[in-house]
C-alpha cells in the first residue's frame, strides 16, 4: 500500500506478485458483475415485469373473462390448467427481506468500489476522466441499491429505474475493474502514459 501513496505511483510499477493478486481480484470482481448482469436479466426478462412481481409484487394483466357458463347451475370461474401450471403465486418482497439485502449489499458493493477505484487511480488516466468514472460509479452503486425500496414503496412504475441502473453499474464497474488490469500489464511507452477513456 506505501506503493499507492508515493507520488507519481502507477499501477504498471508494481511486482508481478501484486500484479497477479489485483488482476485475479479485478477479474473476479468482473465475472461477479456478470453474474449480476445475468441474473437481473433473468429477473427483467421481458420487460419490467419480472421486477415489478418480484419487488412490488405486482400481478400479471388479468386474465381475459371466461367464456359464457352454460345455463342450469352457478358458473365457477376457474382457470385451465396449464394457465395454473404457469402462474406464479406473486407476492411482494416483505420489509425484511428489502433490509436483509440491503444491508449485505450495503457492506460489500462500497469496499469494492473502493478497491476498483483505488486501483484505477494508480493508471494514466486523466484527472477528469478519473473523476467522472469514479462519481458515476458511485453514483449507480448508490442508485442501484435504492432502486428496489423505489419499486416496492414507491410503485412498480418505478422499475424501470432498477433496469438503468444495473445497466449504469455494470458499464462503469466493468471499466473500473478492467482498465486497470490492461494498465499495469501493459509496458510504458517511452516516458509517454496510455490515457485511458
Amino acid at each position: 500500500m506505501r506503493q499507492f501513496a508515493s507520488p507519481g505511483f502507477r499501477i504498471w510499477n508494481l511486482g508481478r506478485e501484486a500484479k497477479v493478486l489485483y488482476s485475479a481480484f479485478c477479474l473476479l470482481t468482473f465475472l461477479g458483475l456478470v453474474s449480476s448482469a445475468l441474473y437481473y436479466g433473468d429477473l427483467v426478462g421481458a420487460g419490467m415485469g419480472g421486477i415489478k412481481r418480484y419487488y412490488a409484487g405486482e400481478d400479471r394483466a388479468a386474465a381475459p373473462p371466461a367464456a359464457a357458463a352454460p345455463t342450469g347451475g352457478p358458473a365457477i370461474e376457474l382457470p385451465d390448467d396449464a394457465e395454473r401450471a404457469r402462474a406464479p403465486i406473486v407476492v411482494a418482497v416483505t420489509y425484511r427481506k428489502l433490509l436483509e439485502v440491503t444491508h449485505f449489499h450495503l457492506f460489500t458493493m462500497p469496499v469494492v468500489l473502493l478497491i476498483v477505484a483505488h486501483l484505477f487511480l494508480a493508471t494514466g488516466a486523466r484527472d477528469g476522466a478519473k473523476l467522472a468514472w469514479i462519481v458515476a460509479a458511485s453514483a449507480s452503486v448508490l442508485l442501484h441499491l435504492a432502486t428496489p425500496w423505489l419499486v416496492r414503496y414507491g410503485g412498480p412504475s418505478l422499475a424501470f429505474l432498477h433496469a438503468v441502473s444495473g445497466a449504469a453499474l455494470t458499464v462503469t464497474m466493468s471499466v473500473l475493474t478492467l482498465y486497470p488490469v490492461v494498465a499495469m500489464w501493459s509496458r510504458r511507452r517511452s516516458g509517454t502514459e496510455a490515457r485511458a477513456p
